[in-house]
């Protein structure tokens, strides 16, 4: 089958593309060569906190950058040294999630949250007890706003997001007889912004997501939000606010970084950290974690640190969020920075580890599973004497797709 794109008109497009990334990235070196300085030189924990008292107790709200985490809990930035030894055992629980979203052109309209959940027994010659849940979701209730229009993508992603932390909390409750610690990974940030917005239930889906936190601090789990991808500025974000005097302090300045701005935590720690080394434990300063710690207490405040699980030269820097019932504890702190680097050594220090990876293979819905799902509702309907029948525009997409040849002349 011919293909549309038609690559020849492309060339000269990619070229400008590769020369613009060579300028940006010959840009981001200088720019990281400052960083650098900065970073090495912030070693003060009492200037870096009277900083961060002064952005606080002003009427500055953009500040959006890291805190180093409070005494007697406090590391200097840079981090620590080597990783610790792993516990001899341990429980590490994963719980991911992937969804199919609402399609009005098909012959009926639903969406499906399936959650994979997967556990593995660090230290003892057990298998892995896995399995997965599948929800289709097909009442109007579900389906539709109090306006009557189809729910959004983006709800249908905050339900995911709940539904993958209750799976993990309630399987953590079911095990805690089991060795410990229990290490409960959830693939993404713990911080979650539900859209209240755009997400017609947004309160009610933060209000049980606390509650499946609650149930994971009940059942003393170290509960990790696993980053794999990390653009966070926060480390970047705080460097340039040290760097301010105290007079130029306001919103206007910290709308951006200054001429930080384009660099990443995870573009200066790969400069900083050596394979299996992790950063010091910081917390953001954001709206939204304030109200975390505020609403259900110092327990819940979301706290961070980065880990380089590459065992090369080429890093690869994982943002690690932890709730601060695990952060201030240097034991737990330990057995997670451990367990994760023996977890991403399973798959030869892949970046993800392994008990997360397998979850996420479990809960993937493949075009072809959908597909499937698809043709096994339109036989229900036909059973139920209902006429299954696609959108107009889909039928002609699947017919100008299946069938396109070439034209001839004759």
């Amino acid at each position: 089958m011919p293909l549309s794109l038609e690559f020849a008109k492309l060339v000269d497009q990619v070229h400008t593309m590769g020369r613009y990334l060579g300028h940006v990235q010959m840009s981001s070196s200088n720019r990281l060569e400052t960083a650098l300085r900065l970073f090495n030189a912030a070693t003060d924990l009492d200037e870096i906190h009277e900083r961060i008292r002064l952005v606080r107790e002003s009427s500055v709200s953009g500040y959006r950058g890291a805190t180093p985490t409070p005494r007697p809990y406090s590391e200097v930035i840079a981090g620590v040294g080597a990783p610790p030894m792993p516990p001899p055992a341990a429980t590490i629980l994963a719980a991911d999630g992937s969804q199919v979203y609402p399609d009005q052109h098909e012959s009926a309209l639903y969406y499906l949250i399936n959650i994979g959940v997967f556990v593995y027994f660090h230290g003892a010659p057990r298998l892995p007890y896995q399995f997965t849940h599948p929800d289709l979701f097909y009442a109007e209730g579900a389906l539709k706003d109090k306006d009557g229009r189809v729910v959004t993508n983006q709800t249908v992603n905050a339900r995911r997001s709940l539904v993958e932390m209750q799976w993990l909390a309630r399987e953590v409750w079911e095990r805690q007889t089991e060795a410990r610690p229990l290490l409960a990974l959830h693939d993404g940030p713990l911080l979650k912004f539900f859209g209240a917005a755009e997400v017609p239930d947004a309160g009610q889906i933060e209000a049980d997501y606390m509650g499946a936190l609650q149930q994971l601090f009940d059942a003393g789990a170290l509960l990790v939000g696993y980053g794999d991808r990390p653009r966070s500025t926060y480390i970047i974000s705080l460097l340039h606010l040290l760097r301010l005097h105290p007079g130029e302090i306001n919103d206007a300045v910290l709308r951006n970084n200054g001429d930080l701005e384009g660099l990443t935590d995870a573009m200066l720690l790969a400069y900083v950290l050596e394979p299996g080394e992790r950063s010091a434990i910081m917390t953001q300063n954001s709206p939204q974690n304030k109200e975390y710690k505020d609403q259900k207490g110092p327990d819940f405040e979301i706290a961070f640190f980065y880990i380089n699980v590459a065992d090369s030269t080429r890093p690869v820097i994982i943002r690690v969020d932890l709730p601060m019932w695990v952060a201030r504890d240097p034991a737990a702190v330990d057995a997670v920075h451990a367990l994760l680097l023996t977890q991403c050594g399973i798959q030869g220090r892949k970046r993800y580890p392994y008990a997360l990876t397998r979850a996420d293979e479990m809960a993937y819905v493949s075009s072809v599973e959908k597909s499937h799902l698809d043709e096994m509702i339109r036989v229900e309907m036909l059973r139920n004497q209902l006429e299954p029948e696609l959108s107009n525009k889909l039928q002609s997409k699947d017919l100008a797709r299946s069938g396109r040849t070439k034209h001839r002349l004759r």
